[in-house]
């Protein structure tokens, strides 16, 4: 097996892998990128932070791979599912190794998502058990569902390219959570589902004021909880604070300003609410260990 790895851990964003164009490879602006094969060349060297949802069926070969801190094996015909924030490192693949995906940006996966309470156990599974192995049928399914995407993103884009795509990334999630829901040992509690539905509504009030309030406590009161309620009941569903996803909501955004727009960092500052260039510097720096200007020069 080809082995692959290194101690230094780097975030990847969905441009930065949306780079990787070429035949039977397929993309929708910042929001859904396709391809029909990756292989093991196309692996990094290093730990990365993935900035991104990840859907890959393994067609061939097998590999290992840390996610967070458990191992993995993934063979033909299992699905692999990395919800994004999470370290994937230390792979180890074969060289016949290939694999379909679907990569989307955090932002369009989250629209898509956001509002359809009910799949939040089955995210909960998937952070638990994200490799997914899948009978004949269900691959059959699994991969008409990517076809569906494949022939409409290779058509010559329409008005409501983007309602279409949608549509079909909501069928994808209800295909997989169908896969779930016969593997899940049992339905959540009713403890469970009030956990899920605090998360959901903390997830829908981040999406719409992350950009101005970063704060767990503003979030807590609006929604008449705790800051410590509120952060125990996010961590116990999703496995991150209430603090690390508003980080990840804010981080993504400013790194797709810096990469996408033509703002000045001071621009990009009143943007995302916060006083001055200075504050968002050190935000920035506190979290990426480069400064906004130095991400910008790396990513242009």
């Amino acid at each position: 097996m080809t082995h692959l790895s290194s101690p230094d851990i780097h975030s990847v964003s969905f441009t930065q892998v949306t780079d990787a164009r070429g035949e039977g490879r397929f993309t929708m602006g910042n929001d859904l990128f396709i391809a029909d094969s990756v292989d093991a060349k196309e692996l990094s060297e290093a730990p990365v932070q993935l900035g991104f949802l990840l859907l890959s069926l393994c067609t061939s070969g097998e590999i290992e791979l840390n996610l967070g801190e458990s191992r993995h094996h993934i063979r033909q015909g299992d699905l692999f599912i990395a919800l994004g924030g999470q370290v994937v490192s230390d792979f180890d693949a074969t060289p016949d190794f290939r694999a379909t995906v679907v990569i989307m940006s955090l932002p369009y996966a989250q629209d898509c998502i956001v509002g359809l309470s009910y799949l939040w156990p089955y995210l909960l599974y998937i952070m638990k058990q994200p490799v997914v192995p899948l009978s004949d049928e269900e691959q059959v399914w699994i991969t008409d569902c990517y076809q569906l995407l494949r022939r409409r993103l290779h058509r010559k884009p329409g008005k409501y390219l983007r309602e279409t795509i949608a549509s079909l990334t909501r069928a994808f999630y209800f295909e997989i959570c169908d896969l779930l829901d016969r593997r899940m040992e049992q339905k959540p509690t009713k403890t469970q589902s009030r956990s899920y539905a605090v998360f959901d509504h903390f997830i829908r009030l981040a999406s719409q004021h992350f950009r101005q309030q970063r704060m767990v406590e503003w979030y807590s009161s609006e929604m008449c909880l705790t800051p410590k309620h509120l952060s125990e009941v996010v961590k116990a569903v999703s496995g991150r604070t209430a603090g690390q996803w508003l980080t990840t909501f804010v981080m993504i955004e400013i790194k797709t300003l810096l990469q996408q727009s033509h703002l000045s960092i001071k621009e990009i500052a009143t943007e995302m609410g916060f006083p001055n260039q200075s504050f968002l510097g050190k935000y920035f720096k506190n979290v990426e260990g480069i400064s906004p200007s130095e991400f910008r020069k790396l990513h242009q």
